[in-house]
């Protein structure tokens, strides 16, 4: 009776626990970028040059089997052959963060935000144990960190 009750238990616990509603999937689509994506790129661009347009992307998104959660886009680049790594995400509709590395191996990153019509830069750049911070608005410099 005991293995017979034990059995029973098991058959109607396991169902239970099957349905874990918690559960997730990360999912990476390489696609063309939306039209929102393509905006914050071409405004960033217009004012900082040195992040580049690009018509594709790498959306990722986090998947609990019923919705799409978008998480983060990065942008895909042909010809990125004069930089040891560039890399663009977009965080936001708003926001993107990127980072450069040169052949000389001078580090640059951070981030650009749209807000209130403008468009602000953080840059940070590391070139051999120096440090530079700078903030920009509409591509004009504000404010410069030396270190």
């Amino acid at each position: 009776m005991k293995k017979i009750t034990l059995l029973f238990f098991v058959f109607l616990a396991l169902p239970v626990m099957a349905q874990d509603s918690d559960m997730k999937v990360y999912l990476e689509k390489t696609e063309t970028a939306s039209i929102e994506q393509y905006e914050l790129i071409k405004k960033v661009n217009q004012y900082y040059p040195d992040i580049m347009i690009s018509k594709e992307v790498k959306n990722k998104f986090k998947n609990n089997f019923k919705t799409n959660e978008f998480l983060s886009a990065d942008v895909v680049y042909e010809n990125t052959s004069k930089f040891k790594l560039y890399n663009v995400t977009i965080l936001d509709n708003r926001c993107l963060s990127y980072t450069f590395l040169t052949p000389d191996d001078v580090l640059t990153f951070g981030e650009v935000r749209t807000f209130d019509g403008n468009t602000v830069r953080t840059l940070y750049k590391l070139d051999k144990g120096k440090s530079l911070m700078q903030y920009f608005i509409n591509g004009k410099l504000i404010n410069e960190v030396k270190g």
